[in-house]
């Protein structure tokens, strides 16, 4: 079975079979299976000794994630929660018959490669900007993926609190709030608890800056 038949597979067993879940710890261990981002984001988050939650991964909508108790051997608690306006699901390995199990480490291989990548971008992308660009470049990141286009603006759903993007960014909560509130008062976006909305003017002048970053 080739990749995308793969992947269309095991959507098809996830969406109608798997329970929809909110919040699934990945260390201690407790129950093996697949996880299935049916729509949205979904968030890989680690709690340390003090109780601080820090952000280490987003999984994407359609993505998997293969919970098994070598994943996450840490010290700290890892957990794979449900960001706003999105679908998680999960479905325990036992009832996968033994053909679907072997053939999950093909189906997790480019999803491991490009969470790795991502991983890896995420450390040099916009390293020279200010954080309101940041902010701004990391919405419009996801406005490329997720965005709907209309006359005047770019809309995606706000998968994302405060803390979210502080955790992503690497900043605190109050600097986020401020250069989002910044970015409100110049037009450049609006927000609110379901949707963001990017100006078309704003994104169009971003496109150009990303294409140029790229080429």
């Amino acid at each position: 079975m080739d990749k995308t038949k793969l992947r269309t597979y095991f959507s098809d067993i996830l969406q109608k079979e798997g329970e929809c879940v909110q919040v699934l710890q990945l260390n201690p261990f407790t129950q093996e299976g697949l996880a299935w981002v049916e729509s949205g984001l979904a968030k890989i988050y680690g709690t340390n000794e003090k109780g601080l939650k820090v952000n280490t991964d987003l999984i994407f909508e359609k993505e998997f994630v293969w919970l098994t108790p070598e994943n996450y051997q840490s010290n700290d608690l890892f957990f794979l929660e449900c960001m706003k306006n999105s679908k998680l699901r999960f479905l325990p390995i036992h009832k996968l018959d033994s053909s679907e199990k072997e053939a999950i480490p093909m189906l997790m291989l480019d999803f491991y490669q490009d969470r790795l990548r991502r991983i890896h971008q995420q450390k040099v992308k916009n390293f020279d900007l200010e954080l309101e660009e940041r902010v701004f470049f990391l919405l419009f990141d996801f406005s490329l993926l997720y965005g709907k286009e209309s006359y005047s603006h770019i809309s995606l759903p706000n998968f994302f609190t405060h803390d979210d993007l502080a955790s992503i960014l690497k900043n605190c909560r109050q600097n986020i709030t401020a250069c989002l509130n910044d970015l409100k008062k110049k037009g450049i976006i609006s927000y609110n608890r379901k949707e963001i909305i990017i100006s078309k003017e704003q994104h169009e002048q971003a496109m150009k800056k990303y294409y140029k970053a790229v080429s």
